[in-house]
């Protein structure tokens, strides 16, 4: 197997575009991100929490997860966010997802490196690419919480780059994981500077709730993927309580399944289009580095 994680990100910041990372819950959210991304010919990025791939279960969840991105009409990639544990990377690393994700955030940069080093040498003898993060990003993620970030620095940020060899690289410019209380203070200029020094393919955390001219001149600068996870735990449940609302009657699972799914189908065709990489998916085949 060979993940297309890292070329998808590297034809997304050459076209002055982000592919939309976004975190499903479930087979209905599953199905509603590729939908979308097949309605917007976009390229996506199907997460999964560590929290998701235990309640699912890992062989469950992939075997699933696999069967629906390999049959997609579009360039789909399966992605573990957030994992802090290096067994779990390597576990999802040998079911067949395409990357992961190893937040070493909350240990010492130097202890970070090398457990990230250790997470890239597995992921790469298996085909797997491997995201990083440098600094704490605050906020909730589902079973990951931070109560204050703590914002990467340029030169520690590309000394880790540099060391670990990862394909992309998630820094702390001051988003947040969950909902924004008062306006966040980003540090563009970070995402400049590491744009400018390196080819390592830069993320974006904390999407949710964030301004459509920040997206833009996050993208500006050179970001490349954008994560949404909370935005669409919103709408699951928001929809589905709705639905409950105007039809107390009904007793049709069906029914509620698709007014939950064509939600979610909007939420992530709203960012498709915000982060322009709709229509990108038959560019980026065309280069010949789709799935």
């Amino acid at each position: 197997m060979q993940s297309h994680f890292g070329s998808m990100l590297r034809a997304a910041r050459e076209g002055n575009y982000a592919v939309p990372a976004i975190n499903i819950l479930n087979h209905a959210t599953l199905a509603a991100v590729l939908e979308a991304a097949s309605r917007q010919r976009s390229p996506v990025i199907i997460q999964t929490s560590v929290a998701t791939v235990k309640s699912l279960k890992p062989v469950a969840l992939a075997s699933l997860a696999r069967t629906m991105i390999d049959a997609a009409s579009i360039p789909a990639v399966l992605h573990l966010d957030h994992c802090q544990t290096i067994e779990m990377c390597n576990m999802c690393c040998d079911l067949g997802w395409d990357s992961v994700m190893f937040d070493g955030s909350h240990l010492t940069l130097e202890e970070n490196t090398m457990q990230t080093r250790q997470v890239r040498l597995y992921a790469q003898s298996k085909g797997v690419d491997v995201e990083g993060e440098v600094g704490i990003i605050a906020g909730v993620e589902d079973d990951i919480s931070h109560d204050a970030s703590s914002l990467a620095g340029f030169g520690e940020t590309m000394r880790y780059i540099e060391k670990t060899a990862i394909d992309a690289i998630a820094p702390a410019i001051g988003t947040a994981h969950g909902l924004y209380h008062g306006t966040p203070k980003i540090n563009f200029d970070l995402i400049e500077q590491l744009s400018a020094a390196t080819d390592c393919p830069i993320v974006i955390h904390g999407g949710t709730g964030l301004p459509g001219e920040v997206f833009l001149r996050l993208i500006a600068c050179g970001a490349s993927k954008i994560n949404i996870s909370t935005a669409m735990k919103h709408v699951y449940v928001g929809s589905a309580r709705d639905f409950l609302e105007n039809n107390p009657g009904t007793v049709s699972p069906l029914k509620l399944d698709e007014y939950v799914f064509e939600k979610a189908v909007e939420l992530v065709e709203s960012f498709m289009v915000l982060f322009r990489s709709s229509g990108k998916a038959d560019a980026y085949c065309v280069k010949g580095v789709a799935r």
